[in-house]
């Protein structure tokens, strides 16, 4: 099935050559055991939210190949990821035949995961919201998503941990809005606001035992 939207993606995108190869070293890099979340359930998750709010996308075919690959590179220890992950994408998007501008609007959007900075593009916003849907998720998919997060920090000592995850989560609540899209707010900010205020209360209640 997977494979199939692979191919369809490619077709949509009109690429000369579709990269089946690609796709495997996908599987692979998803399917890599220190990948808690990471991995491809939440890409499989990224792409069924998409296909429900495609029609916010100028460039959808383009968006979702941005799924694809946006968590394509994860190493806990590192902090340039999302940069590698593009890079892998604008590699397979010119192995494709496809021109420069949609590689670098693919890139774009990929690197807007950082969630460093405020995001202008539409379709990088979409990528942004689909990606943080998981904070405005059921608690119960909610507390399994942070637990998972910590399986993938092990190595981090609880202390350093609870303070950076703290920092995080915080910096989502303070923002004016979570999401870009309002179909995306109607649907998730009120819920992610209430999990991130009970996610930091837990992780302080647990720093102070």
């Amino acid at each position: 099935m997977m494979k199939d939207r692979w191919q369809t993606l490619w077709q949509k995108l009109s690429a000369p050559r579709i990269p089946v190869e690609a796709l495997s070293e996908l599987m692979r890099a998803y399917s890599s055991p220190d990948r808690s979340y990471h991995n491809f359930t939440h890409i499989q998750d990224c792409l069924s939210l998409f296909d429900q709010t495609s029609f916010l996308a100028i460039h959808p075919a383009e968006v979702e190949l941005a799924i694809w690959f946006h968590d394509a590179v994860y190493d806990a220890r590192r902090s340039d990821n999302e940069q590698k992950s593009a890079d892998w994408a604008e590699a397979v998007v010119s192995q494709t035949g496809l021109s420069r501008e949609i590689a670098k609007r693919v890139v774009s959007s990929i690197l807007a995961t950082r969630h460093r900075e405020e995001v202008t593009d539409a379709d990088a916003q979409l990528l942004v919201d689909v990606d943080l849907s998981i904070l405005g998720s059921d608690p119960t998919v909610f507390w399994q998503y942070e637990e998972n997060i910590r399986k993938e920090y092990a190595w981090v000592a609880e202390d350093m941990f609870w303070r950076e995850r703290v920092k995080i989560l915080r910096g989502f609540l303070d923002r004016q809005h979570l999401y870009y899209h309002r179909e995306y707010r109607e649907r998730f900010e009120v819920r992610a606001r209430t999990n991130l205020e009970k996610a930091i209360t837990r992780l302080d209640g647990s720093r102070r035992r």
